[in-house]
């Protein structure tokens, strides 16, 4: 008898969380949503030494018509170093088009922070399989590989 009491109390206090989630607490638009559910984050390091940090959002994903034709990218990134020689790869495959936007830009509002001395890029690669693997190299340092999954 204890036991089933104590299921039920259990079961009771528990089952009033069942259908909430984190982003109800925040007054985000769907894209936020989608944006902070597309960001992946790494260090750009060579071996224990860090260069910097990288934030890259998966832009198919939250805008997924707008890019039929190719693998999209939102990278925020910054570097210790002021070296101009860093590439984006994904799956071992260089980026085929790099831009880079001012700090207040269309997809600004998808990642948490906006600083005068990061880097903002939108970058593009040709269509690729279900698993998207997205790396920054700098000189001799990289990012861990950020590790995207389609939806489809």
């Amino acid at each position: 008898m204890k036991t089933l009491w104590l299921t039920l109390i259990f079961f009771v206090l528990f089952s009033g969380c069942a259908d909430k989630n984190a982003f109800e607490k925040f007054h985000m638009s769907e894209k936020e949503e989608l944006g902070a559910d597309a960001i992946l984050n790494s260090k750009v390091k060579n071996a224990q030494e860090v260069n910097g940090i990288v934030s890259v959002v998966y832009l198919n994903r939250v805008y997924p018509k707008n890019f039929p034709d190719n693998e999209v990218f939102y990278v925020n990134f910054y570097l210790k170093n002021k070296s101009k020689d860093f590439s984006f790869w994904l799956n071992g495959e260089k980026s085929i088009f790099t831009q880079e936007l001012k700090r207040d830009n269309f997809y600004a509002y998808l990642t948490p922070l906006k600083t005068k001395w990061s880097k903002y890029y939108l970058v593009k690669f040709k269509k690729q399989k279900d698993i998207l693997s997205f790396s920054l190299h700098n000189d001799s340092f990289s990012s861990n590989p950020l590790v995207f999954e389609k939806d489809e």
